[in-house]
Parts: structure tokens; sequence; C-alpha cells
């Protein structure tokens, strides 16, 4: 970009890079800084106050997402009564969506960015005019091909409901589940390629865990990575939300780290450019088992599939180009520059 002057952006947002399992939400936000004059605030507070004290002018607020009761972004008052631009996040579209509505009103939210479409516009069609779609997107400096010695079989990663865990040693039972039947593929994997040899299943870290002298046993960031890498095949599915499949991170994720991801496919991720034996392998609960076997005898496809996916990732969805279509949208909905 060759404008004189950079957007002036203000985001609210909790310091969630705290949260290790959260940097990479961080990561997203930071890529803006190379192409806006970006400025931050953490705290609860009325707007035109802490415009005030931070002596800094946006051409455009961002707020962060609201859910979890403000988990990942400050409590802001006052934001529909100034005429500056703003907009917000939405992960999950099925957090409370009648307060959703309340807040997109309230605060006059010119645009509305979701790490979801079609589920979003399931739920809250009336605001489809605001809705940016802004998906997830790898750090290409942590989520890249480390050059690990593909060790593993076939890797699960994530919450998985297990209706018994007297098997699993104490590092490998998840700490929390989810309700049984939310991730129905990632379930049926599980039950189905937990005696196999040459299968990994790696819980859920938690979404709060904080650094500590014990970080380099927890599987996030680079370690997770180097995880992902030293897989052969990975699973993963999208369907978590009740509006609609969702493409979530994992996707971006797996391909990114060079390794074949056997998924659930959706609409989400077709739009994104994910094409079946191109990219990765769309299976169902009904076949993941058979295609597992066949791409771990077919060293040739497998490799060709995974290396296709990894350059789609690289050249498409990576998180300096999420910044760069944030400022396009924030120019072109909001008028300014």
């Amino acid at each position: 970009m060759s404008e004189a002057r950079k957007v002036k952006i203000l985001v609210l947002i909790n310091k969630i890079w705290v949260y290790i399992k959260h940097r990479p939400k961080m990561d997203m936000i930071r890529a803006l800084e190379k192409y806006a004059d970006v400025k931050y605030w953490h705290e609860e507070g009325d707007i035109e106050e802490i415009l005030a004290r931070l002596d800094f002018q946006p051409d455009f607020i961002f707020h962060y997402d609201i859910a979890w009761n403000f988990g990942l972004a400050p409590k802001i008052t006052g934001l529909g009564q100034i005429d500056i631009p703003k907009g917000c996040y939405v992960i999950d579209v099925d957090w409370k969506p009648e307060e959703r509505r309340n807040y997109f009103d309230e605060n006059k939210v010119d645009i509305i960015f979701s790490a979801t479409k079609h589920p979003f516009l399931h739920m809250f069609p009336q605001y489809s005019e605001r809705l940016c779609w802004w998906p997830w997107a790898i750090n290409p400096a942590v989520m890249k091909d480390w050059k690990e010695k593909k060790a593993i079989d076939s890797l699960l990663m994530g919450l998985v409901y297990i209706e018994d865990k007297s098997h699993l040693p104490a590092d490998k039972a998840p700490k929390a589940m989810p309700v049984k039947g939310r991730y129905a593929f990632r379930d049926a994997v599980f039950e189905r390629m937990r005696t196999e040899p040459g299968f990994v299943y790696q819980p859920h870290p938690g979404h709060r865990v904080v650094a500590s002298s014990g970080d380099e046993e927890i599987l996030v960031n680079e370690r997770y990575a180097r995880e992902l890498n030293r897989a052969k095949i990975f699973y993963t599915c999208g369907s978590r939300s009740r509006a609609g499949g969702v493409a979530v991170l994992k996707f971006f994720e797996a391909l990114a780290c060079k390794t074949l991801l056997l998924a659930e496919t959706n609409q989400e991720i077709a739009e994104l450019g994910f094409v079946d034996q191109v990219h990765y392998v769309a299976c169902t609960v009904d076949t993941f088992y058979e295609k597992t076997e066949y791409y771990l005898k077919n060293d040739a496809e497998r490799k060709r599939i995974s290396q296709a996916g990894y350059e789609f990732i690289h050249r498409h969805h990576t998180i300096e180009q999420r910044a760069k279509q944030m400022i396009e949208a924030i120019k072109e909905k909001c008028q300014i520059g």
C-alpha cells in the first residue's frame, strides 16, 4: 500500500496474549501494524474518556469479540454516541445471539467482522450489509514446515467426548470435554483410531493456560506446529456452530505445517478455496478410516496433496493477507482515506 497516511485504528481488546492458546488471535491483530497506525486499549471504560486519555484520534475503532462475558474484549460504553466509524469481531455466532443484536444496534456498529460467513448470515441475516467475512489465518513464522521427521501416522488434537477415560494415561485425559456429539467427527475418529498403531491423540491444553515455567510441555504455538509437522495425517471437523459448518483454525494450521488434512467439508472452506484431493481430503465418519489406510500406503499422493495444501495456505491465508483485507474493508465501507 502506497498511501501517504496510514489509517489510524484504535483496538479495544483484552490482554489475551497472556493466555498462550490465544496468541494466534493476537497475531492476527498485530499484523495490522504493518499497514495502519494502531493503538490498543485493554480496560473497561467510556469511549470518550478513553480517547481523551490516549490523545489519539482514530479513523476507526475496532472492538474485539464481546463474547464469553467480555472475556476477550473490555466492556466499553458510549460507542453509539460517537461519530467515529466502528467495527467489532464475532467468533462464535452461537453465543447469546440476542445480546449480540442489542450490541450491534446500541453501539451503531458500522462493520461486523466475522470469523464465519454462512453461520453468521443464518443467525443474523438483518446485518448482511454490515458483514465483512474475516476468517482465521496463520502466522507463517510459526505455522510452517519445521522439517520434522514424519514419526506420527495419524494425529487428532483438541476437544473430544470420551465416554471411558480409564484407558488413557494421565497426561492424555482431557481436563474438560464438550457436550456429547458436538464434535461427532472427532469423537468417531478417536473411538475408531485409538487402538491403531501410529495414532496419537493430544488433548486440548485449555483456553486459559498462562505462560509459566512449564510452557515447554504444553502443545501450543511452536510446539503445536511441530507436532502437526510430525504427523502424516491430521483430522479435524468444522461443525462447531448450530448454524452450519465453520472454517476452524485447524483447517489452516494443518495445511500450513505440510500435513495431510482429513476433514469433514463444509461450505465455508469450499468458498475459501479448499479443494478436495487437491489441498486436503474430504471424508465423513464412514470414510475416514479407509482413507487413512489409503493415504498411509500411498506416500506419493499424500505428499502431493500436502505440498499443494501447504503452498495454498501460505499464498492465500496468512495474517498479513488478513490485515490487508481488513484495511481495505475499513477504507471502502467507512470511506476513509
